[in-house]
């Protein structure tokens, strides 16, 4: 699964999505070390005008068919399901995003406890999870809820000892086509792999990354040895 994330640098001129339109004024501009489910998370649809757009929407998917918004929201979406699932099968179709992030967090059972871990690009580089998106209303002309989920898929080598998932984390080349309507739900699902070997690290990281409470620099201290 991906449950906790880090998205520190939010300037959009730093991003690293070149096709961003630099209008994020729904998102704070403190650096996250610590998102978690249920917050407000920085993606890049396509506005009316069929261009990318970044905004913020709340982590925990609420379908727009729902009677009301359900207690237990989904925060991912598997990628060898999402294109049937009765939840996600309409966003997958319609409503394609970009989930933004720099690192993500991912727990290891070690005896009784779980370590966290810290995985990354070695240059700390600003890149994309593939995310599905739903807008809700209790009623017409009520202000909407934009939701999300992010997709996962298999682990890759760097994972595979950490956790049995991993994100979805698009490449560059490929977030248009991911993000586009006219892109067919099979070529769609093409994109949803894993990352390649040889790419990610991965760190042991202190515990304080456990509470979602804990939001500053030390959630990526080295783990104590």
């Amino acid at each position: 699964m991906c449950g906790r994330y880090t998205l520190r640098r939010i300037d959009a001129a730093r991003l690293g999505v070149t096709f961003v339109e630099p209008t994020f004024d729904e998102f704070t501009d403190r650096p996250r070390f610590n998102v978690a489910p249920s917050q407000a998370v920085a993606v890049v649809r396509l506005n009316r005008d069929g261009k990318p757009a970044m905004g913020a929407v709340r982590w925990g998917l609420v379908p727009h068919w729902a009677k009301e918004p359900p207690k237990v929201r989904p925060i991912n979406a598997r990628a060898e399901t999402v294109g049937s699932s009765g939840m996600f099968r309409q966003a997958f179709a319609r409503r394609r995003c970009l989930v933004l992030a720099d690192g993500f967090y991912e727990w290891r059972r070690d005896g009784t406890a779980k370590q966290p871990h810290f995985i990354r690009f070695p240059d700390d580089r600003v890149f994309a999870f593939a995310g599905v998106w739903e807008r809700w209303r209790e009623r017409e002309g009520d202000d909407p809820l934009d939701t999300v989920a992010v997709v996962t898929t298999t682990p890759n080598a760097v994972m595979a000892p950490i956790h049995d998932r991993m994100p979805v984390i698009l490449r560059p080349d490929d977030h248009a086509a991911w993000l586009d309507k006219e892109t067919s739900s099979g070529n769609a699902a093409a994109l949803l792999r894993p990352y390649a070997d040889g790419e990610l690290v991965a760190s042991p990281v202190d515990r304080l990354v456990n509470s979602p409470k804990n939001d500053g620099p030390d959630c990526l201290r080295p783990a104590a040895k």
